[in-house]
């Protein structure tokens, strides 16, 4: 039940027709007693329109989707630091201006602690792998540097953070964003190929394997290893053929939707201010699982 004290969120973005997120904040919503609905506002020229018909519906909250990330950025009358790092914005909150804000990273990084904090430590000698340099590589290298210095402590970090992507323009803003900190480095399929016993953690970040994204996978089967840990952050399909690489190999698998599920409990604390319980999360979890499932 709805009322004129019922607080609107939504999402905007061009195309809509897919999009999971009114799962996962509706579901959050009832399971909190909190009493808001979020709405799909799709449109392909959000950035020529502007976003005075939300302010005039009284829209209190907005999650962003392709291609307006970078426009979204521009709006925020304060942005977060993953926000300014990245020129770019998945959030947008209209209280007392407009906070622009970059869950994105976060979701990701959620998902590699809950799976297993150690994958993060700084305090190893194993490598984590990130394939590709666009958006979302780089506001997962964010988080991961974030958290990396943060666990740290001012202690010298050991854990190398490798990059194997095809475009080195993009590669080198984001170690120019990220001060060029020394365990950070650019490297080519052979050096991957030739240390893959070192990573203990592989993200991949690309499109590739996205149905409908044609192109094979970035790392050959022959990778693959047992103590390693893959989170592809592909969805849809649930099993991307890098996956079913790694699966054949016994190598832990993090499911790829649950970056979308963590950037989007993120965007529900920024909204509400409520903390979800793990039996909340799970909930929401089980829902995105059976609707990709049937997506086969």
């Amino acid at each position: 039940m709805y009322s004129k004290q019922t607080k609107i969120f939504g999402i905007i973005g061009y195309p809509l027709g897919h999009t999971l997120s009114p799962w996962i904040h509706n579901t959050l919503f009832g399971l909190s007693r909190y009493d808001g609905v979020y709405l799909v506002f799709e449109r392909p020229n959000w950035s020529e329109v502007g976003i005075s018909p939300l302010l005039e519906l009284g829209v209190r909250g907005i999650s962003v989707t392709i291609p307006y990330k970078e426009w979204a950025f521009t709006l925020g009358t304060k942005q977060c630091k993953a926000s300014q790092t990245m020129k770019a914005s998945n959030t947008l909150i209209f209280e007392e201006g407009i906070h622009a804000v970059n869950t994105d990273g976060i979701g990701a990084v959620r998902s590699v602690l809950n799976f297993d904090s150690g994958l993060l430590s700084p305090d190893t000698n194993d490598s984590i792998l990130v394939l590709g340099s666009g958006g979302s590589a780089k506001g997962i290298l964010f988080e991961i540097a974030e958290t990396l210095r943060t666990k740290a402590k001012g202690k010298l970090i050991k854990k190398e953070v490798h990059i194997l992507a095809r475009n080195q323009k993009a590669v080198q803003d984001i170690f120019v964003s990220l001060g060029n900190p020394a365990w950070l480095r650019s490297v080519n399929l052979d050096e991957v190929m030739d240390h893959k016993k070192k990573y203990s953690l592989v993200i991949h970040t690309t499109p590739l394997g996205m149905k409908g994204i044609q192109g094979d996978p970035m790392l050959p089967k022959s990778f693959f290893e047992r103590s390693q840990t893959l989170f592809d952050i592909v969805y849809n399909p649930l099993e991307t053929e890098l996956v079913k690489f790694a699966k054949s190999k016994k190598t832990k698998i993090i499911p790829g939707y649950h970056m979308l599920l963590h950037q989007g409990i993120r965007q529900f604390e920024l909204f509400t201010g409520i903390e979800p319980k793990k039996v909340w999360v799970l909930k929401v979890e089980s829902i995105l699982h059976s609707i990709l499932k049937k997506r086969k």
